[in-house]
């Protein structure tokens, strides 16, 4: 992707979108943005992602989004995930790339091990929970998040911002 200047914009996909963004250097804002409720159908997420890209964009155009990479189909058959995560995941990386072709943002992604290994030194630490601590961890540690802040979707998306 060569070297960015400008804004790079960070998104951890889910219904609970952790999001980091700012220029290299800088320590970067973040946080979670929750895409529907409990009970509420996913067609919801998917409107508020668009509504939530449309303001942000607006607001301040980035030079380069990266979105933690969708994972493989066998990834979800393994770990039991029913069609509608499936369907759900495959909707959110969608409209990231919908919205950054129509803003004219070039979009970038990573593999969550990927981000992980660059971020704490190896992609994964035993189970899911113990790496997301890590990731966690990792972000007190450098002063990225509140001491009080656990949300590991935000550390996502920092770990994405730092790599």
């Amino acid at each position: 992707m060569g070297h960015v200047t400008g804004l790079i914009y960070c998104l951890d996909l889910g219904v609970a979108c952790g999001v980091a963004y700012g220029r290299p250097g800088d320590v970067p804002k973040s946080g979670t943005v929750r895409l529907k409720k409990k009970g509420e159908a996913i067609d919801m997420a998917f409107a508020n992602l668009v509504a939530f890209l449309a303001d942000e964009f607006n607001r301040e155009r980035p030079a380069l989004i990266i979105k933690e990479k969708m994972l493989a189909l066998q990834a979800f058959m393994a770990m039991g995930n029913a069609e509608s995560t499936v369907r759900a995941h495959a909707g959110y990386h969608a409209i990231v790339e919908a919205m950054s072709v129509r803003f004219g943002i070039p979009w970038d992604e990573v593999a969550d091990s990927t981000a992980r290994k660059h971020f704490i030194g190896i992609g994964r630490t035993g189970d899911r929970e113990e790496t997301k601590r890590a990731v966690v961890a990792r972000c007190h540690a450098l002063k990225l998040m509140p001491a009080d802040c656990s949300d590991d979707n935000r550390a996502d998306a920092l770990a994405i911002h730092d790599w």
